[in-house]
């Protein structure tokens, strides 16, 4: 390693004088002392061992992905079962190149590995090259010789007779035929679309099941591709939007006038009444609030009812949140019917009526999913993973895993909370009522058949084995359901790579920490003495940095499962948002950016506008800008970039992204460089 940054221990960069550095007994060249420019140990003291210029601790992770023995800081034991290490037996072997990497082809002490080697075992000799056996992705074994071919440019898999032919590729990258692409535009060609789920350009006729579809993009908040154009030159086809954002394509008497969709003037677009955002003019676009409507051509939609939520005909303004109808709009104590899910109590200022869910802690019922209130509260179905019994008209619901016969009949032993890819939330065991038992994939398993290893004892799990990951009190396998519904790939223990971006990997967690965490659990975790959480209503997200000592980190939100919220631009939250064409909100319903490139927030916030100004954040009006970015300032009606003459916000800006991509650089470079090796 070379960075200023510190010293690697346990795979992470120290500054040399810092407590991790002292208890792992790194020192310089002779025993000397380290200084602030050193960036190698020489030697380990007990308990830890040296490999690769750095200090690791035995018996905890990584050092246990390398060493099992160690005595006087060195290891003596590689841990090379199906390994990428391997032990050097040469007559003479160096402090610190105890264990060889399989990929290092230079090696040590006349042993050496083999480039872009994954797995292999030591020589038949004392010395000479590993025998390889499975290659590192970007790599492909000749079957004739003990070489790994790197594979072309983004491959993570490819032909072993053409190396340019990719069969799969490397994470943000996908499969174009025999070619791995960035994905961006239209790079995957016409009528096809990047999936993020299978990193493969795939057809938009075929995913979409709409034959006319002729260009589509993936939601991630729907977790599927929507259709954005049809075949309306050859087919007559018309592109219809439906209110839950999906699209599908129509002929002209599929979307006629009256209806809750109208045609607009250049024929290629069924709209619905309630989109404010598709058209570019005032005539092409909908009304806020409005169910069906009328379109004569030339002029605008003309609206003549409401939908659920909204109040007024031809003007309609929106209910407060839950309500149906209501007296008043944007007064939640003036509700007249319910949204389903949700009942009436009475108002705070005890002049009207307010809608709650079904299962509200104070009132509602436990579990329930949509009830009847007629002078008494009475539940009509249960939430996912709810038994129901009883009467239809008034069914009970208990936490399914609670049931004597799942979890051991214990309080609060199923709160393991999976969510599928379409959302559901669906609690599982991560406790086992019953001590001889312990929870695996969710369920409650005997003890004595636990045939892969993992540490369970008394109802819980603390460590899995490899192909499994810890998760809420509980050991998963990624090849099975529920596992392969949160983490995608396993190794050691914990998850590698989360199953889609519904879940995040958690940083710096451990095979002895839960290494994964869906976007919108709200029970979150804790690595260390750091804490992780979801964000509530939140459907697709990114990890979060590492968190900071004490502190708590939320997943960072990038669509959120309500139709009416949005995500910040900091995805701190998902934030009630209705204004159509807004894709991010701040906590106060103030629209920070717009789905439309051809589209920049009103200076206000309350609406998307026609304004697509290079550097504009925000505008008064169509086509004048009222805000620019930083690096931009404003003149007249537009943005002028201020070039090298930076502005103060974006120098700050330029300083924390140095710090942030710097940072990332320390911690990966010494892993790849001391814990994995340069290939």
């Amino acid at each position: 390693v070379n960075d200023p940054a510190g010293v690697p221990i346990d795979s992470l960069c120290r500054p040399s004088s810092s407590p991790q550095a002292i208890t792992a007994g790194c020192i310089g060249k002779d025993g000397a002392a380290l200084t602030d420019s050193s960036t190698a140990c020489e030697s380990c003291g007990s308990g830890f061992f040296l490999f690769r210029g750095g200090c690791y601790k035995a018996g905890q992770v990584p050092g246990s992905s390398i060493c099992t023995k160690t005595e006087g800081g060195r290891c003596t034991t590689c841990k090379t079962e199906g390994s990428y290490i391997f032990q050097n037996k040469a007559a003479t072997v160096t402090l610190g190149n105890e264990c060889i990497l399989c990929s290092d082809a230079k090696g040590a002490d006349g042993v050496t590995g083999v480039a872009g080697c994954s797995q292999c075992t030591k020589a038949d000799s004392n010395t000479g090259a590993a025998t390889c056996s499975a290659c590192q992705a970007g790599y492909v074994k000749d079957a004739n010789a003990n070489v790994c071919k790197p594979c072309g440019t983004g491959c993570s898999a490819c032909s072993v007779d053409n190396t340019d032919q990719c069969t799969a590729c490397l994470e943000g990258k996908y499969l174009n035929g025999n070619a791995c692409i960035d994905g961006t535009g239209d790079t995957c060609g016409q009528g096809k679309y990047a999936d993020p789920t299978t990193n493969e350009c795939k057809s938009c006729a075929t995913e979409t099941s709409i034959p006319e579809c002729t260009a589509c993009t993936y939601s991630d908040s729907l977790q599927k591709p929507v259709c954005s154009a049809c075949n309306s030159a050859e087919q007559n086809k018309l592109l219809k939007k439906n209110t839950d954002g999906t699209t599908t394509c129509v002929d002209a008497n599929g979307c006629k006038s009256g209806s809750t969709h109208f045609v607009n003037d250049s024929s290629d677009k069924c709209i619905p009444c309630n989109d404010t955002t598709t058209g570019s003019t005032d005539n092409d676009r909908g009304k806020e609030g409005c169910m069906t409507c009328t379109k004569s051509s030339g002029q605008a939609p003309v609206c003549s009812a409401c939908l659920s939520g909204y109040t007024g005909t031809d003007t309609c303004t929106k209910c407060a949140d839950n309500c149906a109808t209501c007296s008043e709009a944007n007064n939640e104590n003036r509700c007249l019917t319910c949204m389903t899910g949700y009942f009436p109590v009475d108002a705070t200022d005890s002049q009207g009526k307010r809608c709650v869910p079904c299962d509200d802690a104070a009132s509602g019922i436990e579990g329930c999913a949509t009830c009847s209130f007629s002078g008494s509260l009475a539940c009509s179905s249960c939430k996912p993973n709810y038994k129901q019994s009883g009467p239809a008209d008034s069914v009970i619901c208990t936490k399914a895993c609670e049931d004597p016969t799942a979890c051991g009949g214990t309080a609060g032993a199923c709160n393991a909370i999976v969510i599928s890819a379409s959302g559901e939330m669906t609690y599982y065991c991560s406790l086992c009522g019953d001590s001889t038992k312990i929870p695996i994939d969710g369920k409650c398993v005997d003890k004595n058949t636990n045939a892969n290893s993992n540490t369970c004892d008394r109802g819980v799990c603390t460590q899995c084995a490899d192909g499994y990951f810890l998760y809420m009190g509980g050991c998963y396998n990624t090849q099975a359901t529920p596992g392969n519904l949160m983490c995608k790939t396993a190794e050691g223990g914990f998850c590698t790579a989360a199953a889609n971006n519904r879940y995040f990997k958690i940083p710096g967690a451990s095979n002895q920490q839960q290494s994964v965490l869906a976007c919108e659990n709200p029970v979150g975790t804790t690595v260390g003495d750091s804490a992780y959480v979801g964000v509530e209503d939140c459907a697709a997200c990114t990890a979060p940095s590492e968190a900071p000592s004490g502190a708590m980190a939320p997943a960072r939100c990038t669509a959120c499962s309500s139709s009416n919220k949005k995500p910040s631009l900091l995805g701190s939250g998902c934030f009630t948002c209705a204004m159509d064409g807004c894709s991010h909100c701040s906590a106060d319903g103030v629209c920070e950016a717009c789905t439309s490139a051809e589209q920049r927030p009103s200076t206000d916030g309350k609406q998307c506008i026609a304004c697509n100004i290079s550097g504009c954040t925000r505008c008064s009006e169509a086509s004048k800008c009222s805000q620019c970015s930083d690096g931009y300032r404003l003149e007249g009606d537009t943005c002028v970039s201020t070039g090298p003459n930076l502005s103060t916000g974006a120098i700050a800006g330029i300083s924390v992204a140095a710090v942030v991509v710097v940072g990332g650089l320390v911690g990966f470079l010494c892993w790849w460089f001391v814990c994995r090796g340069k290939a």
